[in-house]
């Protein structure tokens, strides 16, 4: 389920609610709401556009402390493994993308999701609780770059999912849902987050991305 008590590492032009190079938990936010669209939010763009990495974030400062005694060969391999796109194999069929809408991201119980806008979300209240997925957007998408925006969306359970995550609470053929940092469709013009972005995301929501035949 989604740590809340990890740091979550911010840029310096960002406004994440959790202080950098802290080891304290993260403090309870402050979230206004926006109205969070339910549809495919890339289905305006061009077929060709072409997504050309252009952010970065600072991975020395980010990381001062765990590469303050490492060489500096080391620490450029490191920042350039960082920048680096992650590898999302493997990547559903031609096939299989003709006949279906794939995403790329996280389960996330029902149970989960609530829990976190609880414990993180200064505006939570029992008698009229804030949207629980639009908190969790806004907080993981002060990680993503170039553009890049989380959503939560909704996937099939497949037996191989059960396999992988054994303690869904979906049974095979049910719906879930899932935290997307990438659609197929976006993959397809070229998009890929960076090692950084999801090691950053999979730190919050302890457990490996992988890509989901949406709903």
């Amino acid at each position: 389920m989604p740590k809340t008590t990890s740091k979550l590492a911010s840029r310096s032009k960002s406004h994440s609610p959790y202080a950098p190079s802290s080891s304290k938990p993260p403090k309870r936010v402050t979230f206004e709401a926006t109205e969070r669209g339910d549809t495919e939010d890339d289905s305006s763009e061009p077929d060709d556009v072409q997504y050309k990495p252009a952010e970065k974030v600072n991975i020395r400062a980010l990381f001062s402390d765990r590469i303050k005694h490492w060489s500096e060969d080391k620490i450029e391999r490191f920042a350039d493994y960082m920048h680096s796109p992650y590898d999302m194999s493997p990547i559903p069929s031609k096939r299989e993308t003709r006949l279906s809408r794939y995403h790329f991201g996280y389960y996330i119980s029902f149970t989960e999701l609530c829990k976190f806008s609880e414990e993180c979300n200064a505006r939570w209240t029992a008698d009229c609780p804030p949207d629980a997925g639009a908190f969790l957007e806004s907080v993981l998408n002060v990680i993503m770059l170039d553009g890049r925006k989380v959503r939560l969306r909704s996937a099939w359970v497949r037996a191989e999912d059960k396999v992988r995550f054994p303690r869904m609470e979906e049974s095979v053929g049910d719906e879930c849902y899932i935290v997307v940092v990438l659609s197929m469709s976006d993959y397809s013009r070229g998009s890929r987050p960076t090692n950084f972005e999801v090691k950053e995301v999979t730190n919050i929501m302890r457990r490996k991305p992988i890509w989901w035949k949406g709903v």
